[in-house]
């Protein structure tokens, strides 16, 4: 095998996990996009008069669109540059995070240092300025479009934005049927899925304000009969200030999707592996070593002592060619060992005899998935002997990181490879006997002889669960700093439509509304605001979690996981939409 090879082969191990992580970040930069537009808008909003007046003194359109255009790209490099002293500092904080999540599931490693190259700051610097620039395009081109006595009212704006929701509105479902349309034909490939992610994302977020006009409009009346005419105006208020208030509902509605999408598919995925682990783990004590083999004497000697009733024997070997590398485990199975196994495609009754007697293997869900193989196809393994053929007698459910994984029988393995060793056994006790008390009985007949892990069922399956919290940890620090752009977001766009409502709030507090009335009608609005995008966040999140479960992690590891709604993760996304608007 070649040097190159064999690198290339362990790079690959992680590089779906580095994939979902790049795709993570993309999604905070894409609700940084709605933040951006909301900036330069209120910008925009501020100068509206400046702008008109500069108009009716002969500055032309692209004068004017060049200049806010030049405003947002320097407003943006600044910013880029601070992003990316930040961006080092927080990665000086994560590195710890994903160099655990490496360690637990791929391989060993000591990083201490972040490493900075010009390729990734040039990146963050095109990312910043181009999503600055690429943001400030509509409020440049809406503040350039009227001419210059329109430029100073705010009616032109709202009467123009209302005839452009049912074209944007199609376009969302125009790019959402194009996502449908890149999962169809992108076959396998992981980066078409995360791209056919985003565009069902931005589709559904162009949907959004009209559904928003016609809720609020729809909302009106009842709220009426329910709070009276301050409720009625705040909620009917809404779909009248839809060119500020649109904007901010869509980046709150896609940051809660976000958090509703992960929530969702790593419950879905942790309970599925946690069935998958009790299923697994029948012996009820484990003993082994992580490299080499079990000593032969205290293996006998373990499995001898009083209170185990039966045993199970593994051996984990790396099979290396020029295609990669195959994880080939090979089982002496106890009487009850082989319900652990979960069958997917055959009778389990019709699969263990051939697989005990025969040349076959079973493989995983992942291996079936990746390699593209199935039950009574043939694989060709390096043994001992030369390569030989072996048939695939089922596929079986796993959620092992190594993707290449299958079960070989040890009468089987034994036949084709000179390896006499086992590095693990589990136990299966009898008559009522402690694991506590088994496991003191093995340290105390191993120390000396060999240095040896064991533990019970019920601890390591506890500590596989405690492996798949520390890697989602990464995941979650990402989709927080999404809301947190989300929030600052709808801050902006609160602060916006309140500074344009100047001269009706006045109105209204010289008509006789008093502050705490005026205050309550602010508050209400902004609640139904978080609601709407509680509302909107949810139909989206689940979307969401459908294709991270079914297209993106199956694309990326080859998993099958069942997916599960718990609505207590669906009610806590609407409250925490309204929670962050009210704070806003």
């Amino acid at each position: 095998l070649s040097a190159a090879g064999r690198t290339r082969t362990t790079a690959e191990m992680s590089a779906a996990f580095m994939t979902n992580l790049a795709a993570m970040s993309l999604l905070a930069l894409l609700v940084g996009l709605f933040l951006i537009y909301n900036s330069v808008s209120f910008s925009v909003l501020q100068r509206r008069s400046l702008i008109g007046s500069l108009r009716a003194l002969g500055v032309t359109r692209g004068r004017m669109l060049s200049l806010i255009l030049v405003e947002a790209a320097v407003i943006g490099s600044e910013a880029s540059l601070l992003g990316i002293v930040a961006g080092i500092l927080l990665g000086e904080r994560l590195l710890v995070l994903v160099s655990q999540s490496i360690n637990d599931l791929y391989f060993r490693l000591n990083v201490t240092d972040v490493m900075v190259s010009p390729f990734s700051i040039g990146k963050g610097l095109v990312a910043g300025v181009g999503a600055s620039l690429a943001a400030a395009a509509v409020p440049a081109i809406e503040a350039m479009s009227f001419p210059p006595r329109l430029a100073m009212t705010r009616s032109s704006l709202e009467g123009r934005t209302g005839r452009l929701l049912p074209r944007v509105a199609l376009a969302g479902l125009i790019t959402m049927f194009a996502a449908v349309a890149v999962l169809v034909l992108s076959g396998r490939n992981l980066v078409a899925g995360l791209i056919a992610v985003f565009l069902l994302i931005f589709g559904f977020a162009l949907c959004v304000p009209l559904a928003v006009k016609v809720a609020s409009a729809a909302l009106a009346p009842l709220a009426s009969r329910i709070g009276g005419m301050l409720v009625r105006m705040a909620v009917s208020g809404i779909g009248e200030s839809l060119s500020r208030t649109g904007v901010a509902i869509v980046a709150l509605a896609v940051a809660v999707s976000a958090t509703i999408g992960v929530s969702v598919m790593v419950d879905s995925f942790r309970g599925s592996v946690d069935d998958w682990l009790q299923q697994t783990l029948q012996a009820d004590v484990y003993a082994g070593v992580q490299r080499g083999s079990l000593d032969a004497g205290l293996l006998d000697d373990i499995v001898s002592l009083d209170g185990v009733g039966n045993f199970s024997t593994s051996r984990r070997v790396q099979l290396e060619d020029a295609a990669g590398r195959t994880q080939l485990i090979a089982i002496r199975m106890a009487p009850g060992g082989y319900a652990g196994t979960e069958i997917i495609d055959a009778s389990p009754g019709d699969v263990w005899p051939a697989w005990e007697r025969d040349d076959v293997v079973l493989v995983s869900e992942p291996y079936a998935y990746q390699h593209a193989v199935s039950r009574g196809d043939a694989v060709a393994l390096p043994t001992d002997r030369g390569s030989r053929s072996f048939e695939i007698a089922a596929v079986y459910q796993s959620y092992d990181i190594n993707a290449s994984a299958m079960l070989m029988s040890r009468n089987v393995y034994d036949r084709h490879f000179d390896d006499d060793g086992v590095d693990s056994v589990g136990l299966y006790l009898s008559g009522g006997a402690d694991p506590g008390a088994i496991m003191a009985r093995i340290g105390e007949i191993s120390e000396g002889r060999q240095e040896i892990r064991f533990n019970s069922n019920a601890r390591i399956r506890e500590l596989s669960l405690e492996i798949f919290d520390r890697t989602f940890i990464i995941t979650d620090v990402l989709y927080w700093l999404a809301v947190g752009v989300a929030f600052i977001g709808i801050l902006g766009a609160m602060l916006a439509l309140q500074l344009e409502r100047g001269r009706e709030l006045a109105v209204l507090r010289a008509l006789g509304m008093t502050p705490s009335q005026l205050g309550g009608l602010i508050t209400t609005q902004t609640a139904v605001i978080g609601l709407l995008s509680g509302i909107a966040a949810v139909p989206l999140g689940i979307m969401m979690a459908y294709v991270l479960i079914e297209v993106i992690n199956r694309r990326a590891f080859g998993w099958q996981i069942d997916m599960s709604v718990a609505p207590d993760i669906l009610l806590s996304a609407i409250a925490f939409a309204i929670g962050a608007a009210l704070l806003a």
